[in-house]
């Protein structure tokens, strides 16, 4: 298995798209803006806001009263769709969002939905992680995981400091213009961030004290984290190209080739010579695991087999059981249904043992062993 190189470059900070996400989870700030004064701003001018009282926090599908009331107290009419609907402003400093709706709540929504898609949209083109952590057949499920945490990461963000600029009603519709100012943002996500990363560390540091088979038990869960970690890393760098991401990818890096070290001092050994142990055992090898006789784990398969016939072809349905042990101690049990069909019931065990490792690949096999 070769070893782990992290590359995570810089993020462009603005960008727009239309990807679609669902709507996030705001809080919305209960300080009231004078309307004439946010167009003011929107025009160049400069404008001097209230201080903003006491944040709730609440879900999007629970609008404040209170914020509704006020985005309707600045609520105009108009014959024809504002431009800022079609064209939001930018701003180094805000995220600007226009939303639509048949009441206040909905077009909040929607303008929020709206600066979410413009993070993700921002992310999705300036990702360019080299990948350095694959197996032997090339795959990175690690970054996938990391790319697919990314997308949760934005869709969990809590919006704070929400200001309305601009509330416009149009043939029955609502039209709704906010901002969010992007380094409280940035602020509030990396005390997150902040929080993962030194469970992370004391999760590791703790697990030193332990055997080689518990530290790697240990960096198999901690992994999973890593990519959550890695994803709000990335976010950060996009909100902020200042923050040092990069710090963060070497910790990381270190930490998951401690695993691969970890994993070429442990062996494992398989009960049996059966077809199906020789497919675990390709998938341990793949999988960069070292098999021998003399092995600190040992995997114990035990099958129970039931052939029958349909339409004159040869059916074999195989329960496989995996007990996994170390020290006479059972760390982990778990079992697989495979099947087989051939024209005898030889080929049939054959096609399920073929079935089998299918089966292993797509668990995964730390997950199997119980390392994760």
């Amino acid at each position: 298995m070769k070893k782990i190189s992290l590359t995570l470059p810089l993020f462009l900070l603005l960008g727009c798209g239309s990807a679609n996400l669902n709507p996030f989870q705001p809080s919305i700030s209960t300080q009231k803006m004078d309307a004439q004064n946010a167009w003011d701003e929107l025009d160049g001018k400069s404008v001097t806001l209230p201080k903003s009282s006491k944040t709730t926090q609440t879900p999007m599908q629970e609008i404040t009263p209170k914020a509704t009331q006020i985005a309707k107290s600045m609520l105009e009419t108009s014959d024809t769709i504002p431009d800022w609907f079609y064209s939001p402003p930018q701003s180094d400093k805000y995220f600007y969002g226009a939303g639509e709706g048949m009441d206040v709540k909905q077009a909040e929504a929607q303008a929020l939905d709206f600066i979410a898609r413009e993070i993700q949209t921002t992310i999705s083109s300036s990702l360019n992680i080299n990948q350095g952590y694959s197996n032997n057949n090339g795959d990175s499920n690690f970054y996938k995981s990391v790319r697919n945490n990314i997308h949760t990461e934005v869709k969990k963000i809590q919006f704070t400091n929400i200001e309305i600029m601009k509330t416009l009603k149009v043939n029955n519709k609502i039209y709704i213009l906010v901002r969010i100012d992007k380094q409280k943002l940035f602020n509030t996500l990396k005390t997150q961030f902040l929080m993962l990363d030194s469970k992370i560390d004391n999760e590791i540091k703790v697990s030193k004290n332990y055997s080689l088979l518990d530290q790697l038990i240990t960096l198999n869960k901690v992994e999973a984290q890593i990519s959550k970690a890695l994803s709000q890393a990335t976010i950060l760098n996009t909100l902020n190209s200042n923050f040092d991401i990069q710090q963060y990818s070497n910790k990381y890096t270190n930490y998951l080739n401690q695993k691969i070290e970890i994993l070429h001092k442990l062996t494992f050994g398989v009960n049996s010579n059966d077809l199906f142990s020789q497919k675990l055992i390709e998938v341990l090898n793949e999988s960069g695991y070292k098999v021998s006789n003399n092995a600190n784990i040992k995997i114990k398969l035990s099958k129970q087999i039931r052939n029958s016939t349909t339409m004159g072809m040869a059916v074999s349905r195989i329960t496989v059981n995996i007990q996994v042990m170390a020290k006479n101690k059972v760390l982990n049990s778990t079992s697989l249904e495979v099947k087989g069909i051939s024209n005898n019931h030889s080929q049939a065990v054959a096609k399920a043992a073929n079935n089998f490792k299918e089966k292993l690949e797509k668990e995964g096999i730390n997950k199997l062993l119980g390392f994760e």
